[in-house]
């Protein structure tokens, strides 16, 4: 009788271990996703504003080189 309880107590902590040991690895496999989810997400937003901030200073070449700005500009000196 004694050895049939022993014998079950070690198999449920082995069942109980394995099942905690395949939670934690769950966990920190969905923990180390949510980072690269959030890695990725960072990356989009600054390659969006990285987009934007290369036509903004397109526009301001287009102006700056515009023949009709130089005029301006001589006008505004005198």
């Amino acid at each position: 009788m004694d050895k049939e309880i022993i014998i079950m107590v070690i198999m449920l902590a082995l069942i109980i271990s394995t099942a905690i040991s395949e939670g934690l690895k769950h966990y920190f496999r969905m923990k180390k996703i949510t980072k690269a989810d959030i890695k990725l997400d960072e990356l989009e937003l600054l390659r969006k504003q990285n987009r934007h901030l290369e036509d903004r200073v397109q526009t301001l070449e287009k102006i700056v080189t515009d023949s009709s700005y130089d005029l301006k500009q001589q006008i505004n000196a005198l």
